[in-house]
């Protein structure tokens, strides 16, 4: 009697420790359930998961709130440039229209002077290569109608109208000055000495009779400022009188000064275009004449009548130097 009266006054205690039924649970779930829908951020409001971190079941994911970074839907307004060819035939972006070729890929011309290419149907028919420089195509703007062009231009100097004509005119410049000093500088070597004694004035001859250069001792003779004021004088009169009339007018021929008083210019089209380049070709030789004149003067430490003397002096004298040397 004692043991049973025992085990039912301590039915009520046992209860208290015994888990819950599915009621208990059920009740349970839905507690949590509106708990974390409660929690739910405002549907207005996108969650961006790049890393997939909130789980299938999530109630984020559930509610439709995750979305991607980007659509992944093609975007066909943008076009996908494919010069290598990587895409394949059957790819579903050849298909829609969306891979483009590379536009550089074909306004280039193919120039092979080389005859590097096997395949000669590749290589571009129509383009012209320059007659100065037979592996580079000639420039655009030198096509051969200008006097003296032979589509030389490597650096691009004349990339347009105004470039050109800029550099025309300085080629010109550059070439009747070069003829003047080609002439000058082995008279100057023969002459300046009697003339300088002739008029009692001082003898501006660098050492070894050579004229002076900035390769050998400049033109440091020269000290008195009258010969640098009348040098500088003269230079500055022709530039401004050219600038005042490049200003009111303009020469489609820069080298036309209107100084020809034996008319040597020619009378007709043709012969004034072989004038002007046999003055272009000259002036270019004289250039090259000058340069080499200051080399060979500063690297053989002798004036250059004296190093080739059969082309400056009488033939008895030059062969007479020849024969002693």
């Amino acid at each position: 009697m004692k043991i049973s009266s025992l085990c039912l006054a301590s039915l009520p205690l046992t209860a208290a420790f015994v888990p819950q039924g599915n009621n208990g649970a059920a009740m349970t779930k839905n507690s949590l359930q509106a708990e974390s829908v409660s929690t739910l951020p405002s549907p207005t409001k996108p969650i961006f998961d790049p890393l997939g971190l909130y789980a299938d079941n999530s109630p984020e994911r559930m509610a439709g709130l995750i979305k991607p970074l980007e659509s992944s839907e093609v975007q066909y307004n943008k076009e996908v440039q494919d010069p290598l060819g990587l895409y394949p035939s059957y790819s579903q972006e050849l298909i829609d229209g969306i891979v483009k070729a590379s536009k550089s890929s074909y306004n280039k011309d193919v120039v092979d002077p080389l005859r590097l290419y096997q395949d000669t149907s590749q290589v571009s028919s129509e383009v012209q290569m320059s007659a100065s420089l037979p592996f580079l195509p000639r420039p655009a703007l030198l096509d051969g109608t200008l006097p003296g062009d032979r589509g030389f231009d490597p650096f691009n100097f004349a990339s347009d109208a105004s470039a050109l004509q800029w550099q025309r005119k300085a080629e010109v410049k550059h070439a009747r000055l070069a003829m003047l000093a080609a002439v000058g500088w082995p008279v100057a070597e023969l002459l300046h000495k009697d003339i300088a004694s002739a008029f009692d004035l001082p003898i501006l001859l660098a050492s070894g009779d050579r004229v002076p250069s900035i390769l050998n001792d400049g033109l440091s003779h020269a000290s008195f400022p009258a010969f640098w004021i009348a040098i500088i004088t003269a230079a500055a009169v022709i530039e401004i009188q050219e600038s005042v009339e490049a200003n009111l007018s303009c020469k489609l021929n820069p080298s036309d000064k209107g100084f020809d008083p034996i008319n040597l210019g020619g009378k007709t089209m043709e012969q004034k275009h072989f004038m002007h380049e046999a003055e272009l070709f000259n002036g270019r030789l004289g250039m090259l004449a000058i340069t080499g004149f200051a080399i060979q003067e500063w690297f053989l430490n002798s004036a250059v009548v004296d190093q080739i003397p059969i082309f400056f002096k009488p033939l008895n004298v030059a062969m007479e130097q020849l024969m002693n040397a």
